[in-house]
């Protein structure tokens, strides 16, 4: 399907050959996000050969040396989640799962990546949370519509882009982030550490090893893009996944007797996490049924080029149609019915290699998705583990949600009651 962007032509694709082309074997050719900020430092928006040698900076620390050592970190920030959820379970206390669970997953980028201090679960007002919220829940600004709509008009109105709330919640992150940077430079023995901003803030040194270097700028908004990225899509992952499993309490079995056998009654470690390829299969068909970022797997054609019968002009903005290509019965039968069977390891391999896009494909894919989907384990597992999810009055099913920007959202929360196990 084509359509417009104001003069620019947009192509939705869904045919998965077609998009195995685009984002993999002509990776050189689709280099570039469609729709990118020309003002932005961050990772998500750079271009050509900075986006590379950026990308290739920031890609060790998710490695799986780095992950493991990142996972005592997030086994801290789930216990304290779990003693919030015992104490909802306690009371019965009918609750906003994903409110909850945005707290947790800014606790752990936060804690595995930032140091910034947050302890947003037992502290959800925190005035960073908070802001964050307003902007993933509000309605676009008339300058992001407008932008959007009609990007020839981008430079033009540059000047208004600071009225935005985002880009108010924006400076005040950073500003945050900046004092955490200075404390750090100030005494470094007393507050460094090995972590996703250390990392990016050694890049700044001249007479750092690191080849790529980062500018103070560039430093903190990609910072700031960790904090983002670990928020929001993980927090509607794992919601999303809390939802299905009350509206399914077979699956929550089959959870609990695949993290009994793997590790009895202690909380995952690092290595079980390899042993719950169930768990592991919830999550994904939870992401399948409802993917929480639909229309960010864009690219955009640096030069001319065809495809059989199809040409792609230089210019041309390219989107995956993540969300028909997840629900699609050709691809997926019975796309509708919660079957994580499908995303069991002997089962993945009668799927084409581009029919799964949470995280989108080659080599722009998501940086941090290994790390997502450890966190998403670890907390699906340790919660199922304890408790029994229950659904409420407020349960809808399935699950209405709304799409802001690029990300979909449960548009009423996920409500669910817990009873202790």
């Amino acid at each position: 399907m084509t359509y417009f962007n104001g003069l620019i032509p947009n192509v939705l694709i869904s045919d998965l050959d077609l998009l195995r082309q685009i984002l993999i074997k002509d990776f050189n050719t689709f280099t570039n996000r469609a729709l990118t900020s020309t003002n932005s430092n961050m990772l998500v928006s750079m271009q050509d050969q900075k986006w590379k040698d950026v990308r290739k900076l920031m890609t060790p620390v998710f490695s799986s040396s780095k992950m493991k050592m990142m996972m005592p970190l997030m086994r801290e920030c789930v216990e304290v989640f779990l003693k919030k959820c015992d104490a909802l379970a306690d009371t019965k206390t009918e609750f906003n799962a994903h409110y909850e669970l945005q707290c947790l997953t800014l606790d752990v980028i936060d804690r595995c990546a930032m140091a910034l201090d947050l302890n947003c679960v037992e502290n959800p007002t925190n005035p960073i949370i908070d802001r964050i919220r307003k902007v993933f829940s509000s309605d676009m600004s008339l300058f992001f519509e407008v932008v959007f709509t009609l990007p020839e008009l981008a430079r033009y109105l540059a000047p208004l882009r600071k009225f935005s709330n985002f880009v108010d919640t924006q400076e005040f992150v950073i500003g945050h982030i900046d004092r955490v940077i200075s404390r750090r430079k100030e005494d470094p023995k007393k507050f460094s550490r090995q972590d996703a901003l250390q990392m990016l803030m050694d890049a700044t040194d001249p007479s750092s090893d690191t080849k790529t270097k980062l500018t103070e700028r560039e430093v903190v908004e990609n910072a700031y893009l960790f904090v983002l990225a670990g928020y929001e899509t993980t927090s509607n992952a794992l919601s999303y996944a809390i939802h299905l499993l009350s509206v399914h309490p077979e699956v929550q079995d089959i959870i609990l007797d695949e993290v009994r056998q793997a590790c009895g009654e202690e909380m995952p470690s690092y290595e079980d996490l390899g042993r719950l390829p169930y768990t592991e299969a919830v999550m994904c068909e939870s992401m399948r049924m409802y993917p929480p970022i639909t229309s960010f797997v864009t690219r955009k054609a640096s030069t001319d080029i065809v495809y059989e019968d199809i040409t792609i002009p230089k210019g041309m903005f390219v989107e995956a149609s993540v969300w028909s290509i997840h629900h699609d019965e050709e691809i997926y039968p019975e796309p509708h019915v919660f079957k994580p069977e499908r995303f069991l390891p002997e089962n993945k391999q009668d799927y084409h290699p581009l029919a799964f896009l949470p995280f989108g494909a080659g080599p722009r894919n998501c940086i941090g998705a290994r790390f997502a989907m450890m966190e998403a384990k670890l907390a699906l597992a340790s919660i199922v583990s304890k408790f029994i999810i229950n659904p409420t009055s407020r349960t809808k099913d399935p699950l209405p949600t709304v799409t802001r920007r690029a990300i979909t959202n449960p548009k009423d929360g996920v409500w669910v009651v817990l009873s202790k196990r």
